[in-house]
């Protein structure tokens, strides 16, 4: 962190008087301290180490995505390339204290934007690093959730055409857009379905209305409520698009490992949070076209 004070911060003056060097050292000092609490510095590094070697290749990694531009401490080691205080981002989006709890130390979340066509190069790197045995990809299930589960049930019952089962599921929104109203719900009645039939009654009222005990009525009630029960079952298995898990331990130790379809290493045969829980670390590394385009418009210019 000190040498990227100097090497960012003092370079690029953008430490140039007593109030500038307290405001960036208050910051860094505050950052500092939740890392090392939470014993995260491994974590950091790790992440340092690939974005240099990405970097080493000559390749373009991403500046920073979500909260993690955030964190001036992953700016000033080169994980990120924006100053999150000359854009007043805030470090506790991206993390704070609030999250662990007693035994349980919850890791930061840093993507790695990288160019697509280079990924698995990226991902053989990891191996050859922490060893090909601690480091996978990793199983994800596709689910029926909300509207999805909503249109099959509709047209396994043969209850509708599309065109009105378009106009039905519409008014059920993805379960991104209303997650954190979801987490208000009470625990046993929490469903995309259910919250659709509270805050879009109007539109789904000539379908199914809900009682004030909960219970459903209405032409479509049995086929609302054979939905609501079925969100959440597993459709669809296949291989995360961006998840790589790294473990102290070999992985086939750990947890089953599956086969790829279309062969290959296989994989971590668990979902992230619950490959987290018995000690692996979570990464995503995500292919970027947009930087296999800028690096061929590069190649171009320097060839011209």
């Amino acid at each position: 962190c000190e040498l990227g004070w100097k090497r960012i911060l003092v370079a690029d003056k953008k430490v140039h008087d007593e109030a500038s060097a307290k405001l960036y050292r208050d910051r860094l000092e505050m950052e500092f301290a939740v890392i090392k609490k939470a014993n995260l510095f491994g974590y950091f590094l790790i992440v340092q180490d690939i974005i240099n070697w990405v970097v080493s290749q000559g390749w373009l990694a991403g500046p920073g995505r979500g909260s993690a531009a955030g964190c001036l401490i992953s700016y000033l080691i080169g994980i990120t390339q924006i100053d999150p205080i000359e854009f007043d981002l805030i470090f506790e989006r991206f993390y704070n204290e609030g999250r662990n709890t007693e035994g349980n130390i919850s890791l930061p979340d840093i993507d790695m934007d990288v160019p697509a066509e280079k990924r698995d190069d990226v991902i053989a790197y990891m191996k050859r690093k922490y060893g090909k045995d601690n480091v996978s990809q990793m199983l994800t299930f596709g689910r029926l959730q909300g509207r999805s589960v909503m249109k099959e049930v509709l047209r396994v019952n043969d209850v509708c055409g599309f065109a009105e089962m378009n106009e039905i599921t519409k008014h059920i929104p993805d379960e991104a857009a209303i997650s954190d109203q979801l987490q208000e719900m009470d625990p046993e009645d929490r469903s995309i379905i259910r919250w659709a039939l509270i805050n879009n009654a109007e539109q789904l009222g000539d379908y199914c209305q809900l009682n004030e005990d909960g219970t459903l009525k209405g032409d479509y009630a049995e086929f609302f409520m054979q939905a609501i029960r079925m969100e959440g079952t597993f459709k669809t298995q296949g291989k995360h698009a961006a998840g790589v898990v790294i473990s102290a331990e070999p992985l086939y130790k750990m947890c089953p490992m599956m086969n790829q379809r279309n062969g290959g290493d296989k994989i971590a045969g668990l979902e992230m949070e619950y490959l987290e829980a018995i000690g692996g670390v979570k990464l995503d590394v995500l292919g970027l076209s947009l930087l296999d385009r800028i690096m061929f418009v590069q190649r171009i210019a320097n060839v011209s």
